[in-house]
């Protein structure tokens, strides 16, 4: 039979993966989630083009440094806390992963969009409600 050991070890394993379901399911990825809190972060204290380049190559072939710095300028929200809301994957490819953030005071959101790229999990796009 099984000794106490393996049995108490096998019981914390259950235990550690039912928990962490619970929180996926409630947060949705936490990789994606911690790619768009950096991401966010480095936009709020003012390292835009650290954000920039944190982006995968699709993200900046079609939003250059410039426009992406412009877009920021425009959305001063960006630059305040903004507030985790919900992670939801992409319906049709399962693929991306939507982040979206709330700022209380102008009531915009922000959602950053997380994927694969090439060699890692990286910022996709970024779209302004």
């Amino acid at each position: 039979m099984f000794s106490k050991i393996t049995h108490t070890f096998l019981l914390l394993l259950l235990i550690t993966n039912l928990s962490a379901c619970g929180n996926k399911t409630a947060e949705g990825d936490s990789n994606e989630k911690t790619i768009s809190d950096s991401f966010l972060k480095l936009i709020a204290s003012g390292k835009t083009e650290d954000a920039w380049n944190s982006t995968s190559a699709e993200f900046k072939s079609y939003m250059g440094k410039a426009q992406f710095q412009s877009t920021v300028g425009a959305n001063p929200f960006l630059k305040k806390e903004v507030t985790f809301g919900k992670a939801e994957k992409d319906e049709k490819t399962k693929v991306l992963t939507y982040c979206s953030y709330k700022e209380s005071k102008s009531n915009k959101t922000v959602v950053v969009i997380v994927g694969p790229d090439s060699d890692a999990l990286r910022v996709q796009g970024m779209k302004i409600e």
